[in-house]
């Protein structure tokens, strides 16, 4: 909680951050049309499956070991689990990156 938040205490807190989302429902935000929102979805979803393949790469190229070998031929189920959690961490960082707040 900020400063101000805090000073102002219980409800007016409440009040204080839900301006913002007060102020986008009475339409203070730039509103988009469902054919251009589909279009953005589908560009940043491509961008974001690019981003992740690149990311995949640059895990492979850093790791001692084939990475798709232990995967495929191996079945190490340890090096799936690490690349499932690399997978989200970039992941996130890929939204945070393209939605900013």
């Amino acid at each position: 909680m900020t400063k101000l938040g805090a000073r102002l205490g219980g409800w007016a807190a409440a009040a204080w951050m839900a301006a913002p989302a007060a102020a986008w429902a009475q339409g203070g935000a730039p509103r988009i049309g469902v054919g251009t929102g589909l279009i953005l979805s589908i560009v940043y979803g491509l961008i974001g499956i690019l981003l992740l393949m690149v990311g995949y790469k640059i895990f492979e190229w850093i790791t001692p070991f084939s990475v798709e070998d232990a995967l495929s031929k191996e079945q190490n189920r340890a090096v799936g689990i690490v690349v499932a959690g690399m997978f989200l961490a970039i992941g996130i960082v890929i939204a945070a990156a393209i939605f900013p707040g």
